[in-house]
């Protein structure tokens, strides 16, 4: 989870520090070149790539003179945005870069006082309206969530979706789905056997606003499906479809390997054994392949995470696999792809055993339930 906070002022740039603190993952600071500290340890943003340069973790803040040269470096490369200014300034800025509600990064907007914390962007999928919630406790703001299904305690699918690691295959269904919940319209869900638990909280936790069913008889026109498998129709006559990100891939390769050629190694793997490539949840290769670049731009692509392991915690993997001399020798371990794919999936079960694909190895594994 990478977060960029975005300050114009010295006291927004406090609260900057100080919200930095109190966010996960890595963060960033970004200061308006006027309102820097003689004390702070300053970066010019744009004078080098951005993976050269420190982020907020050793102290540095990148300073800048022109906010729209940040965002058009750094919309795309981040999962979460805090401005400290005024509200119309980051919907202006941001406003040329925004495509989808499923892959726009979260973005909040606080005043540089810190009285109130807005979620202004991607408030269910992107994650906006959690974070707005827990950052404005740690900061001792007041949360601005504006979303109408939060704000009158209903059922949210997008909400729904990324709670339970669902991916949305066809979100411009969502307002459809929205729309009918609020106007107390009946709205259909289904899905297989082994997710009719969830099914069923979620039926209970909403009285009245969604129901499980087989929709045999069509009482529902509009309902929310889970799809495991490629041959798995439709049943609502609209419907959003839901794809469990519940599959491990591990993915070995020679040095230098393309995104092209990665995904192309992926895409026919799971195309020949009839699998969704919307399942997959997280890709997964030896530590020694961390920087493959190939590699971490088809996680990217997927919106899911990369996660490398050393060979010896690959080499204490449970299982039976596909055992090579000569990948031992180069690696330290006899198996990359099965290993990591096993180790990413927490023990889970081998769905596709090591397939090799011009100088790429792929293998499947499902993610246990408890991972997902």
């Amino acid at each position: 989870m990478r977060t960029i906070i975005i300050a114009f002022t010295q006291p927004g740039l406090q609260l900057a520090k100080k919200a930095a603190q109190n966010t996960e993952g890595t963060v960033e600071i970004y200061g308006h070149e006027r309102c820097m500290d003689t004390g702070d340890s300053v970066d010019r943003a744009g004078s080098t790539d951005s993976a050269d340069r420190a982020d907020s973790s050793d102290g540095t803040i990148h300073s800048f003179y022109s906010v729209g040269e940040v965002i058009k470096e750094q919309f795309y490369q981040c999962d979460r945005i805090l401005f400290i200014g005024a509200a119309a300034i980051a919907v202006r800025v941001i406003a040329p870069y925004l495509k989808s509600k499923t892959t726009d990064p979260a973005v909040l907007v606080a005043d540089e006082d810190g009285k109130f914390l807005i979620s202004l962007l991607s408030g269910h999928i992107g994650g906006a309206n959690e974070w707005c919630s827990t950052l404005a406790e740690r900061l001792g703001a007041a949360p601005v969530i504006t979303t109408a299904t939060d704000t009158r305690g209903m059922f949210a699918v997008d909400l729904f979706a990324g709670k339970h690691r669902l991916r949305i295959v066809n979100p411009v269904m969502i307002q459809d789905i929205s729309g009918r919940i609020l106007n107390h319209e009946p709205v259909g869900m289904t899905g297989n056997d082994e997710y009719i638990d969830l099914l069923e909280q979620a039926e209970k936790q909403y009285p009245g606003q969604i129901q499980v069913t087989k929709n045999e008889n069509g009482e529902f026109e509009s309902g929310i499906q889970i799809i495991t498998e490629v041959h798995e129709k439709e049943v609502f006559l609209r419907t959003i479809k839901l794809v469990p990100m519940n599959l491990a891939v591990g993915i070995g390769c020679k040095k230098g390997k393309s995104l092209k050629e990665i995904a192309q190694a992926v895409y026919t793997t799971f195309a020949q054994n009839h699998l969704l490539t919307e399942r997959i949840g997280v890709i997964a290769s030896i530590d020694r392949k961390a920087q493959e670049q190939g590699i971490i731009d088809f996680a990217k692509q997927m919106k899911v995470p990369y996660r490398t392991y050393a060979a010896q915690e690959l080499e204490q993997q449970a299982g039976t696999f596909t055992a090579s001399s000569f990948v031992k020798g180069q690696m330290g371990v006899d198996n990359v792809c099965e290993r990591s794919a096993c180790a990413a999936s927490g023990g889970g079960e081998k769905i596709v055993a090591k397939t090799a694909c011009d100088g790429i190895t792929v293998a499947v594994y499902k993610i246990k339930r408890n991972e997902e």
